[in-house]
């Protein structure tokens, strides 16, 4: 009886320690954030964008001169239900701002915090705003 109930609790405790913010719904055409790590799911579409990672980050930080204002880029994952996955990166700066998609445009807007010469950035802390819409 003890071997069998044990992987039964288990598999609740791990249902439980899941972060429920992990998978937020989004809507179509309507700006989202997302965390560094994150995924989220357009409502109706069942289509996931998940933020991998911060793939490059030379924006001109506040309080410094450059040259130019720099380009951060971020890795993302999207699918559709039963699709091959697509792993793509996106810019604030350069291009490609946005991918295609399987019907959709996926574009980043915005990557916050930006960056400050004095106070290194904490992966973890990385929030892309995005928008989802169809393809015309």
């Amino acid at each position: 009886m003890r071997i069998t109930t044990l992987p039964l609790l288990l598999l609740m405790l791990l249902g439980f320690a899941q972060d429920p913010g992990s998978n937020s719904k989004v809507d179509l055409a309507e700006e989202f954030k997302i965390k560094n790590g994150e995924e989220v799911v357009v409502r109706g579409e069942k289509l996931r964008i998940t933020f991998s990672s911060v793939f490059s980050e030379s924006r001109c930080p506040i309080g410094v001169d450059c040259v130019w204002v720099g380009n951060a880029s971020i890795a993302i994952e999207v699918a559709k239900k039963n699709k091959k996955q697509v792993v793509a990166m996106l810019n604030t700066f350069l291009e490609p701002k946005e991918i295609a998609y399987r019907g959709f445009k996926i574009k980043l807007v915005a990557l916050n915090p930006y960056p400050n010469f004095r106070e290194p950035i904490d992966p973890k802390d990385y929030e892309a705003t995005m928008v989802v819409t169809k393809d015309e």
